[in-house]
């Protein structure tokens, strides 16, 4: 977790989420989350979590797992033990040595707010 962001909740090894998540700070999953993560926060995926879905989030630290769509508003880290099978779409995308990822990834420009997916109107 960087800067001043607390801890808003987590998913634990060997809990599992299925729908839809919204958070207002910072997140961690080490568990599994199936479905549609939404915030304007920090989503951390740790070494053992992984998430199949839409993550649409300001900044997304990935360690575990991830399958799906990644939007972030400022940035995705994919850290040495993160395995990616994803489309990234964030103005900047870091990834460490040892890394997976097999996706496309497409640099944006710096937005205000992670985009809503296709059919959902922006919530505040």
């Amino acid at each position: 977790m960087r800067n001043h962001d607390t801890l808003n909740g987590f998913v634990d090894t060997g809990c599992r989420l299925k729908g839809e998540l919204e958070f207002e700070n910072a997140f961690r999953v080490d568990g599994r989350v199936n479905g549609i993560i939404r915030s304007d926060a920090e989503l951390i995926i740790g070494e053992k979590g992984a998430v199949e879905g839409e993550i649409h989030v300001a900044t997304c630290l990935i360690g575990g797992t991830v399958r799906g769509t990644v939007h972030a508003a400022k940035s995705v880290t994919l850290h040495g033990t993160a395995k990616v099978w994803a489309d990234i779409h964030a103005p900047a995308v870091i990834m460490e040595e040892g890394a997976f990822l097999e996706g496309r990834v497409t640099m944006e420009r710096d937005t205000k707010k992670a985009p809503a997916p296709p059919g959902k109107g922006a919530q505040s």
